[in-house]
């Protein structure tokens, strides 16, 4: 019932923002904070991120952190140890960065979209409710300081740029290849590109595979397990793709206030999110383009017609928002559903660190906290590799 409120309370202030046109309220933002960044036993990332919090990093020396190759990147491990011996537990640590970080975050999306009820609804349903109740702390991190890079990008500041998302990638390594996308706005993509980029993955999709293994050879297990395994494009990624593709070259290309990188950053979207079902752990990278497909369907209530704007009336905007949400809300329900028992455990059993404490229902300690839960997401993934 929780997602299903939610739902309603985006929708209805979806409504409102179109007919007010009130953009600069934080209120949303601060509310999205308190249910995301501050959640309790949901998702299953947490159980290695506090035990990396409570048992392993505290043991971490400086001599080892710089010198030895560290599995997990020294920016994180640092960060780690630094609240640790500042005597916070793990369930604030996190609160605190994954406030920080989606502040960083949707700040940015909010000044940058038309509708920001559509835009963070697209974003939290497509990837940034999964990435925050697992969480994917490293990779949040990661792309909160590419959203703080962009300043640079837009003012053409080269070092700065560079410098920021070198930082991003000291917390997750696939920061790395966003260094490139400095020279974004010197592509112009076009609706004819997309599709035929779109058709070339998929056909390369081999050679990405083992590309990517190469690169990031301790991802293999992702690459490889059954659960990541490739699958059938399907109909329904199909007509998607082709629904965000009109959007982003039809309505959003046309805004006046639309900016060259972030119609590309949409578009890389969309030809990610196209291989997905080839390359299921592409998702993860997809995270960083999230931001940019929610802002370009904020626009999507701006009709054209031949580069003319042709949707004024409230009604035909009304009609529109209700479509826009059964899509979305459409994709988000058919994913769980579809998820399994993993999915039914980590998303659907909601629960705020915040509410338990004052309801006095928190764990004495992790050992206690971790144990069933554990138990049953190694029964389900277990189970899910012999299928």
């Amino acid at each position: 019932m929780f997602y299903v409120y939610l739902s309603i309370y985006f929708f209805l202030g979806s409504v409102k923002e179109e007919i007010f046109k009130k953009n600069k309220s934080k209120f949303l933002i601060f509310l999205l904070i308190f249910f995301f960044c501050f959640t309790y036993q949901m998702g299953t990332d947490w159980l290695s991120y506090q035990n990396y919090y409570e048992n392993i990093f505290p043991n971490t020396s400086l001599e080892n952190l710089l010198m030895k190759n560290a599995r997990i990147e020294r920016g994180y491990v640092l960060l780690n140890i630094i609240f640790y011996n500042l005597g916070f537990n793990y369930e604030i640590f996190s609160g605190i960065i994954l406030s920080f970080c989606t502040y960083t975050i949707l700040k940015y999306m909010q000044e940058k979209s038309q509708n920001k009820y559509i835009a963070f609804y697209i974003f939290f349903i497509y990837a940034f409710n999964a990435a925050l109740l697992e969480p994917l702390m490293r990779q949040v991190i990661a792309l909160a300081f590419f959203i703080i890079s962009l300043k640079y990008l837009e003012k053409r500041r080269f070092l700065k740029f560079i410098l920021v998302v070198f930082l991003a990638a000291q917390f997750h390594r696939t920061a790395y290849l966003l260094l490139p996308l400095y020279f974004i706005n010197y592509i112009k993509f076009s609706l004819k590109k997309v599709i035929i980029m779109i058709i070339s993955f998929k056909l390369l999709l081999n050679t990405m595979i083992d590309l990517a293994i190469y690169i990031f050879p301790k991802y293999i297990e992702y690459l490889t397990a059954t659960r990541y395994a490739p699958k059938e494009l399907s109909i329904t990624t199909v007509v998607i793709c082709i629904y965000h593709i009109l959007i982003i070259f039809y309505i959003y290309k046309n805004s006046n206030k639309k900016r060259n990188y972030i119609l590309n950053f949409a578009s890389i979207y969309v030809i990610l999110y196209s291989i997905v079902a080839y390359f299921p752990i592409i998702n993860r990278l997809n995270l960083y383009f999230a931001p940019f497909i929610g802002i370009t369907l904020s626009y999507v209530t701006d009709i054209y017609f031949f580069n003319r704007k042709i949707s004024k009336s409230i009604v035909k905007k009304l009609v529109v928002v209700i479509f826009i949400f059964l899509v979305a809300t459409t994709m988000f329900y058919r994913r769980i559903i579809a998820g399994g028992d993993l999915v039914n455990l980590a998303y659907l059993n909601y629960k705020n660190y915040i509410i338990e404490f004052l309801k006095g229902d928190l764990k004495n300690n992790f050992s206690e906290k971790k144990s069933f839960y554990e138990n049953q997401v190694k029964q389900i993934i277990e189970k899910e590799n012999k299928k």
